[in-house]
């Protein structure tokens, strides 16, 4: 049985919307062809694709799965159509989507892949900030095609290149007084400081919290003399706005690639991987600072 096109590029674009009525405008017909289209294709493969929440809709564990083989579908028709056409003499090309938490975008990603991304044109690259605990539901339900996070999770169906590890220290302000009862994290859900104080080997201490929802803000606040702040020691590198707090151990962690297993792999996805894993361990390494 071969599943038809039409409807599976409906599937697609509903499925990386999650929205039916947007799905149906972008592929300019009426949200009841795209429904009959859906339906049409769960008759043909005998399976639920999307389940109706109280706001809007979710894939089940086989459009999941359906999804990931559109995705590389795609990547894998662009590809081809790029060499038929002759394009592929100007380098590689095609969409370049990865998300990852604050501490690494800026940071380690962008400039990591910025020579990739110089050498080939044709890539269009979209960066994504999250917060780690949002991750993995972008990379699960196609938002992203690669996620980079420092938290280990293990399906069957997901590659795992370890890029390096992140070392937190504990700053302050070098220039200002600062209340040592103040820490500044993301926000309320932001486990980063307790973790690190955890790690201490000494009791917690009670302290008041400050939320600046990214980490230059948080470097910045913290430089300012609003609180300390738990942040990555590459990040302050150079900085003489902030000093480690002395008599406190670093807290590492790993920083992690994920990306859906597939039986193949576009040029450019097995490009983005290789020059990861090549370019972000350097910039993640341990380097010297003035303390």
């Amino acid at each position: 049985m071969s599943l038809s096109s039409l409807h599976l590029d409906a599937f697609f674009a509903a499925a990386q919307s999650l929205n039916f009525s947007q799905a149906a405008r972008e592929l300019h017909i009426t949200q009841s062809a795209l429904s009959q289209r859906i339906k049409a294709l769960e008759e043909d493969v005998n399976l639920t694709l999307f389940v109706r929440m109280p706001r809007g809709v979710q894939l089940t564990e086989a459009g999941e799965r359906l999804l990931r083989y559109c995705q590389a579908r795609n990547s894998l028709e662009e590809e081809l159509l790029e060499e038929m056409k002759g394009s592929k003499t100007e380098g590689l090309g095609g969409h370049l989507r990865i998300a990852g938490y604050s501490s690494v975008v800026r940071s380690v990603l962008l400039p990591s892949l910025h020579g990739l991304l110089k050498a080939h044109p044709n890539i269009q690259p979209h960066f994504q900030n999250a917060e780690i605990r949002n991750l993995p539901d972008m990379l699960l339900t196609g938002m992203v095609d690669f996620i980079v996070t420092d938290t280990e999770f293990h399906r069957h169906d997901l590659e795992c290149v370890p890029l390096g590890q992140e070392e937190y220290v504990l700053v302050q302000s070098a220039n200002a007084a600062v209340s040592q009862e103040n820490y500044l994290d993301h926000d309320p859900a932001d486990r980063i400081s307790h973790q690190f104080l955890a790690s201490q080997e000494r009791p917690v201490p009670s302290y008041r919290r400050g939320f600046m929802d990214e980490i230059y803000a948080i470097i910045d606040a913290a430089a300012m003399g609003m609180g300390r702040a738990v942040v990555s020691r590459h990040l302050i590198d150079g900085n003489p706005n902030v000093t480690i707090v002395p008599d406190h151990k670093s807290m590492f962690m790993p920083v992690l690639l994920y990306y859906h297993r597939q039986p193949f792999y576009t040029e450019l996805h097995k490009a983005v991987v290789a020059t990861l894993s090549s370019e972000c361990p350097p910039r993640l390494r341990l380097r010297p600072i003035a303390e």
